[in-house]
Order: C-alpha cells, then sequence, then structure tokens
C-alpha cells in the first residue's frame, strides 16, 4: 500500500501510525498479520485476539523526545505480574534477540512493559517502515511466549471488565 502522504515528506501522526501498521502487516509472516489496532493522537496499538489490553505499541514521547516500541501488559495487577515473571525468566534469550537496549519493567501495579526507545525523527513513510521493522522483530519473538502464556493462564484472552466506568458509573446522576 503506497503512503498516505505525499512522497517522502513529513506524515500527520494519524497517516505515520497508518503506515506503520500497514508496512507492519506486509513485512509479517501471513499468519501474523491478521492483527487489530487502535490509535491515538500519540499511539499505535497492535493486539491479537480479543484481549486489547495486552498488546504491542507505538508511543510517541512528545515530551522526551522519544519514541517506544514495545509490548504492553494493562489487563490487571495478577496477569502483569505472571507476565512480567514469564517474559523475566527468558529475558536473557529476548535481550539476544531483540537486543540490549530491551528493558522489562513493572511501571504501576497493573501495568508493565517489555520496550526499546528511539529518538524521535520526522515523521516520514522512511521512519515508518524502519519502525514497523522493529515491531515485526518484538512480534516475531514475542508472540509466540504470549501465546505460551495464554496457554499456562498467565493471562485471560479476553480482557477484564474495565473497573473505571464501575467507579465512576452514576456520580452525576440525579434519580
Amino acid at each position: 500500500m503506497a503512503a498516505r502522504g505525499k512522497g517522502v515528506g513529513v506524515l500527520t501522526r494519524r497517516d505515520f501510525f497508518g503506515d506503520l501498521a500497514d508496512a507492519a502487516r506486509r513485512q509479517l509472516p501471513v499468519e501474523r498479520q491478521e492483527f487489530e489496532t487502535r490509535q491515538t493522537m500519540n499511539l499505535l496499538k497492535v493486539h491479537y485476539g480479543a484481549n486489547y489490553r495486552i498488546h504491542y505499541e507505538i508511543w510517541i514521547n512528545a515530551e522526551k523526545q522519544q519514541i517506544e516500541v514495545g509490548l504492553h501488559f494493562e489487563d490487571g495487577p495478577a496477569s502483569t505480574a505472571r507476565l512480567l515473571t514469564h517474559f523475566d525468566a527468558a529475558i536473557l534469550e529476548i535481550k539476544h534477540e531483540l537486543g540490549a537496549q530491551v528493558e522489562l519493567e513493572r511501571w504501576t501495579l497493573s501495568w508493565g512493559h517489555l520496550f526499546e526507545l528511539h529518538e524521535v525523527e520526522p515523521l516520514t513513510p522512511l521512519f515508518a517502515e524502519q519502525l514497523a521493522g522493529r515491531l515485526v522483530r518484538f512480534i516475531d519473538v514475542l508472540q509466540p511466549m504470549l501465546e505460551e502464556g495464554y496457554e499456562l493462564g498467565l493471562a485471560p484472552r479476553t480482557p477484564h471488565p474495565s473497573t473505571f466506568h464501575e467507579r465512576f458509573r452514576g456520580r452525576g446522576r440525579r434519580g
């Protein structure tokens, strides 16, 4: 698929993330091309199956002038802890495959990630293609391990219900 932007110029973030997802699909083996995406103004999420809270993410952190490529665990404290332990057990092999710059981190009680950082560059079709290559490499190496985690019952295949809406349900309503 051709780049959404004109030529090799700078793309909007929407077009950049769209080009990146398209490039990843082209670069992945056929059996991995069927993924779902979600996009906001500063990130692209890629996931397989129903549990969108466990996903790959490309995040533009404009404040720090960095772009993160990573696998995120955001489905609750229990599954996050189990997945972090699962991936930590293989961290040497992961770093051997993906590079020493890859880090595994628990950020909050219910949120962790396995990631690497890149300097922000102009959002061109070429940069989208390059980051897609890193995303594809993450998927190639980590998705089989994630699928093993699902098989072992470390994380649910469907997302836990959101507690956000439960906490705020009924506030501001007069009955």
